[in-house]
């Protein structure tokens, strides 16, 4: 006669645990008894690892406004990002998702307007002085504080960022009919649409110290919204030896 086993699974939903390598532990259900069985971004999530930052405001019925980029010049400048997120040493970066939504008047031929997304993995942001302060909200409400810095809206920084990697980039430029050897002019302009979505399948895990930047801009102003969602952990989350 066979006897009923009693199987027993760790409750492990809101603190991922950090194991060795070759360590074994039990399966883990949610606090509903659930086998938990949730992705590495919604464990991230409900380790309250996760912080959203948005750029431009919205402050009532006709108060919707835009960020100009260029640090509110035109051209895409290095030093002045539009988003600065970073993180110090001891701290991983996640980008996890990046998206931009803008609009320029191209009026004139060849106008070119952009959006870059680059990595410093060298450096937090040095010397701003002229910078807003926009707040990363956990999305697990209620969790921490962000452990970084952020900033919006560059426009003086004295230690250039170094921007050898580039994760994600998107433009729109504009072309005008020839005829007779000379190009006709688009005087009333063509308002274009400009987008960019960063979501990877696979994203970078970078160490600090490191800043995640993101700028907008071109020839003809280009003004956006933004939203950007990181994940920060702790170094020893992810041993590299």
């Amino acid at each position: 006669m066979s006897s009923l086993q009693e199987i027993k699974v760790n409750v492990d939903q809101v603190s991922p645990t950090i194991l060795s390598e070759g360590i074994k532990d039990y399966a883990a259900q949610t606090k509903l008894g659930q086998i938990f069985t949730a992705d590495w971004k919604q464990r991230l999530l409900l380790a309250g690892k996760l912080w959203r930052c948005s750029c431009g405001t919205v402050t009532g019925a006709a108060g919707i406004t835009g960020i100009t980029g260029g640090g509110a010049g035109t051209t895409i400048d290095a030093d002045e990002p539009e988003i600065a997120i970073s993180v110090p040493t001891g701290y991983f970066l996640i980008p996890i998702e990046v998206h931009v939504s803008g609009i320029l008047d191209q009026d004139a031929n060849a106008e070119l307007g952009a959006i870059l997304v680059t990595m410093d993995r060298t450096q937090e942001p040095a010397g701003v002085t002229s910078a807003t302060t926009p707040t990363l909200y956990n999305m697990l409400d209620g969790g921490g504080s962000f452990p970084g810095h952020a900033y919006g809206e560059v426009t003086v920084v004295t230690t250039d960022p170094t921007n050898e990697e580039i994760l994600a980039c998107e433009h729109v430029s504009s072309s005008e009919f020839v005829s007779n050897g000379a190009a006709t002019n688009l005087t009333n302009g063509i308002v274009t649409r400009l987008q960019l979505h960063y979501e990877p399948l696979v994203p970078s895990i970078v160490a600090g110290a490191c800043t995640l930047c993101v700028y907008w801009g071109g020839t003809a102003a280009v003004t956006a919204f933004a939203t950007v969602v990181v994940g920060c952990v702790p170094s020893t989350w992810f041993p590299v030896s």
